[in-house]
């Protein structure tokens, strides 16, 4: 005899009240009734063959069981949403690829998907931004087809290097170095440079910095937010490709060229095992861009 399988909207319910520990809130977390939120998860229980959660003094508990069936609930609700995006963007893939990029690089995912938009009508390519640290993750789930990348290509992508820049650094308007037409490495060596907490930033890359990054250990910073504050107040500097020119400089700061500083690069990176008709067509367009004028992208 086959042994009952469980149904996701149960995990789904589970999760809540695990989360919530209280029966009450999760119902009101999930617009549903306490009555049919408390049968949906006594069914579950069943279905496990355990008691997954028992009434404390002050609230609901785990049972061992349970705390497993939170940790696997999770990442299988999870692997279920992923698996929803793909298959909706694949229903889609003839005719919309998704290109992604972190916010500093905005302005240059603005323009190169308009101009593939107006350039390749029927065919469209549609933008989201997000942080640096998740823009692997949304390739590699499939939630987005390409991104605009600063660092190394990993070795589970492909890539196309779409130009290379000088770098510059970002610096609060009052600071003293605010007003220098150019900056060197060694005349960064008693700054405080900040440092970004997780993935960071691409622009640390150390194959970038063969002798080692500029600058003294700053303030650490976890998203663009946190930095362009910490510039600002003159606490520390950070590098920048400074795509613009400065012209989309945040304000209350300055842009100055790092004179001797590496090229940095500015890339596509994808998955090539997702990768569609329409994900190809729009690296093609972009790779031509780039050779005919870099400076429009």
């Amino acid at each position: 005899m086959a042994e009952p399988e469980i149904e996701l909207r149960q995990v789904h319910y589970f999760v809540a009240v695990a989360e919530e520990r209280n029966f009450t809130r999760a119902a009101d977390r999930l617009s549903m009734t306490q009555p049919a939120l408390s049968r949906a998860v006594k069914a579950l229980e069943k279905t496990m063959g355990a008691d997954l959660l028992i009434r404390g003094p002050h609230g609901l508990i785990l049972t061992p069981a349970g705390r497993t069936m939170l940790e696997e609930g999770k990442a299988l609700l999870a692997q279920a949403t992923e698996a929803t995006s793909r298959i909706r963007r694949q229903a889609t893939a003839s005719s919309t690829v998704t290109v992604t990029s972190p916010g500093c690089e905005a302005a240059v995912l603005d323009r190169l998907v308009r101009s593939f938009n107006e350039t390749c009508s029927p065919h469209r390519a549609q933008a989201t931004v997000g942080t640096v640290d998740d823009q692997l993750t949304r390739l590699r789930s499939g939630q987005a087809d390409v991104a605009l990348w600063r660092g190394a290509v990993p070795a589970d992508l492909a890539g196309h290097l779409l130009r290379q820049e000088r770098g510059h650094v970002l610096v609060g308007a009052g600071h003293r170095l605010a007003g220098h037409r150019s900056l060197t490495i060694a005349g960064l060596a008693d700054e405080q440079v900040v440092r970004w907490l997780g993935a960071g930033s691409p622009l640390a890359d150390p194959t970038l910095w063969p002798d080692g990054f500029p600058g003294r250990p700053g303030p650490q910073v976890s998203d663009g937010l946190q930095m362009l504050a910490v510039v600002r107040l003159g606490q520390a500097l950070a590098f920048t490709a400074d795509p613009d020119n400065g012209a989309g400089r945040p304000e209350g700061t300055v842009s100055v060229p790092l004179a001797d500083g590496p090229l940095l690069p500015l890339r596509l990176v994808w998955a090539p095992g997702r990768a569609t008709g329409e994900t190809h067509r729009f690296i093609g367009y972009a790779a031509s861009t780039a050779r005919r004028d870099p400076a429009t992208l």
